[in-house]
């Protein structure tokens, strides 16, 4: 018996020590920077982490390096802190997280975001083929190519459906191929250069190139304006909702004006004195 007090007074330790961790356990921030993550060199840019009410300390900290220069701090007590970093530089370069700290307890770092510095090496060109205007249907390729042989390239589209977009190539020559092109494919593209064993350092951005699909304003103008059976058929649905609705009215009017009238003449012969005998 003494035995079973004991596991049991053991069990409800556990679950109180059990409880009380959850309690001291604070949310993970968010982070994320503004204007964004990739950043022309020698500009500057805001990174935010966004935690619990009154946290009294924020660090932003650097993957992969423990010198206090890479890691910022503000105090609280505030929900959200904004590290200002100006004159973005290739040491600037690299993989975030943030954390906080609340009444002696720090929470959990947060998801990483990754920052790109560009401008480091010469732009490289961007080209279309069979060219940058195609027609719906077509085949055609974006190809991406720099002087300094780089084995990696980002193609971003900057305007247009789906904008902005991201895709990678690892590729010497980077050939970007768009099957079947639709409309949404049109919009705005460059692209940048770097080295795999650099990824958060990349290129100039190459010169724009725009993409148009031939047909598509037609196309668009197909999808958004009805046809003439429509409209008709449209037309003659509300004509006879319309008519319907009118017919209704008319008849709730005339049975309010005939309980009116019944009501009116059952007052009246409630108003008449009783006849005498």
């Amino acid at each position: 018996m003494p035995g079973s007090l004991a596991a049991l007074l053991c069990l409800g330790l556990c679950l109180s020590q059990g409880v009380t961790a959850q309690k001291e356990t604070l949310p993970k921030p968010f982070l994320w920077a503004v204007p964004g993550t990739v950043i022309p060199w020698g500009k500057s840019v805001v990174v935010r982490c966004h935690g619990s009410e009154e946290a009294q300390r924020f660090l932003l900290e650097k993957d992969g390096s423990t010198e206090l220069k890479d890691m910022l701090e503000v105090p609280g007590p505030w929900k959200e802190a904004k590290f200002f970093i100006s004159d973005i530089a290739a040491e600037t370069a690299g993989r975030y997280r943030c954390r906080y700290q609340s009444q002696n307890h720090w929470s959990e770092l947060s998801d990483p975001f990754e920052l790109t510095v560009t401008g480091l090496y010469p732009k490289p060109s961007i080209s279309a083929n069979p060219g940058s205007t195609v027609t719906i249907g077509q085949d055609v390729t974006l190809h991406c190519e720099s002087q300094l042989r780089s084995d990696r390239y980002v193609l971003y589209k900057t305007t247009g459906a789906n904008a902005p977009h991201a895709l990678v190539s690892t590729d010497y020559k980077a050939n970007f191929l768009f099957p079947t092109v639709m409309v949404s494919h049109s919009g705005t593209y460059l692209c940048y250069s770097f080295d795999s064993d650099f990824p958060y350092l990349w290129s100039t951005p190459s010169d724009t190139l725009v993409l148009k699909i031939s047909g598509s304003k037609e196309g668009n103008l197909q999808q958004e304006t009805p046809n003439d059976e429509y409209m008709s058929a449209h037309h003659n649905f509300i004509s006879f909702w319309l008519l319907l609705a009118g017919i209704t009215l008319v008849i709730l009017g005339a049975l309010m004006n005939e309980a009116w009238r019944h009501r009116g003449s059952a007052q009246q012969q409630v108003k008449k004195p009783l006849a005498g005998p």
